[in-house]
């Protein structure tokens, strides 16, 4: 398996914040819900779930942008091939 390459460096945006925030809100309210079952808690857990669900997809298609070649195409990597360079030189070495 190879290292992705990285064209950009990562970014705290908005939407990882909020995925957060949302992760704590479900954490929250299913812990309540243990606690005390209730439709309220059960319907805020999974409001939360709902929201995470569109923040996630969204989130990652900001990450995507940092590691497709489709979506960087002409840019140089910031990590370079280190590692695809040394699977080259350990092929060549016979190991």
């Amino acid at each position: 398996m190879t290292t992705a390459r990285i064209y950009r460096p990562g970014v705290d945006t908005a939407r990882h914040k909020q995925l957060y925030i949302l992760f704590e809100e479900y954490h929250k309210n299913f812990n309540k819900l243990m606690e005390k079952p209730s439709g309220r808690y059960a319907a805020r857990a999974r409001k939360a779930l709902i929201q995470l669900k569109k923040v996630a997809h969204a989130r990652g298609i900001e990450l995507l942008e940092l590691y497709a070649p489709s979506m960087n195409e002409g840019k140089e990597p910031i990590n370079g091939n280190q590692h695809t360079d040394n699977i080259i030189i350990n092929q060549q070495n016979g190991r």
